[in-house]
């Protein structure tokens, strides 16, 4: 019983503590392509915004557009981050969260694509090799609205290797997945190859 309490003690602790909130903190990032990327202040906030394409093309099929926070490893943690696309065509547009980076061709994200197919609207695993789908459930696409600021909710549970994100509703998931083949990383913000911005990111959890 002891151990039980000692448990709960430590997660309330944990789950209690100031948020990170690394995008006040430019220094922090790290990108491939710098220059396609811009920090303004939207009523004293911090914005990051992805304007043009990265001059970059990775060496296993991945996004093309992603900022990395090269702080810390996070292991078990629950992101939240408001998000804009920017870019609306006649493609299937998105804005993707990554997470558990380990190098440049190993780490785990999530596609939020307008419509639902089998390569957008899913978690990816990157293992040094092309992005491989292993959603568990989700939804027919992500509602993305012209000049409207999303809320974004991204939880890793590297215990369980549950993986879980929300869109607007914060309690109903759009996307699920279960794979404990990384348990630790760095947590990056981007796009496969659209445009968007990013501010408010709040991160709480357990770092390596």
């Amino acid at each position: 019983m002891k151990y039980l309490t000692a448990w709960f003690i430590t997660a309330a602790a944990l789950f209690a503590a100031e948020p990170a909130r690394p995008l006040d903190t430019p220094a922090a990032w790290t990108f491939a392509d710098p220059t396609a990327w811009s920090w303004t202040k939207d009523d004293g906030r911090s914005v990051l915004t992805l304007h043009r394409q990265q001059a970059f093309k990775p060496a296993v099929r991945s996004p093309f557009n992603l900022a990395w926070l090269k702080t810390g490893e996070w292991k078990s943690f629950t992101l939240t981050v408001e998000a804009q696309l920017t870019k609306f065509d006649a493609g299937n547009n998105d804005l993707c969260l990554a997470f558990a980076r380990q190098d440049a061709t190993r780490f785990y994200y999530a596609h939020l694509g307008e419509k639902a197919d089998g390569v957008h609207h899913q978690i990816h695993l990157v293992d040094h090799a092309d992005r491989k789908a292993i959603t568990a459930t989700r939804t027919e696409g992500t509602p993305w609205q012209p000049d409207r600021w999303h809320r974004l909710k991204l939880v890793h549970d590297v215990a369980t290797g549950r993986i879980t994100i929300y869109f607007d509703d914060m309690e109903k998931p759009v996307l699920t997945a279960q794979d404990q083949t990384l348990d630790h990383g760095w947590i990056g913000l981007g796009s496969f190859d659209d445009l968007g911005k990013f501010r408010n990111l709040e991160i709480r959890g357990d770092k390596k």
